[in-house]
């Protein structure tokens, strides 16, 4: 969530405080408002983790149910 910390001071000028505090509020509104198949892939997306691996882990648990 750092990148999305730095472009929030960058963007929006909040203090680093605030921005991480408005990182934290999305990433918890994002995680109830979304399916669990994505929940995975878009919080690594936040954090910064292995965004492929996660998405195609989501896409195979999606598949895997239709299928």
């Amino acid at each position: 969530m750092k990148e999305l910390v730095s472009q929030l001071v960058a963007k929006a000028d909040l203090s680093e405080a605030q921005a991480a505090k408005v990182a934290e509020v999305v990433k918890t509104f994002l995680a109830a408002k979304l399916p669990d198949a994505l929940r995975g892939p878009v919080e690594s997306a936040l954090t910064g983790q292995a965004v492929d691996s996660a998405f195609d882990s989501a896409v195979k648990g999606l598949a895997g149910k239709l299928f």
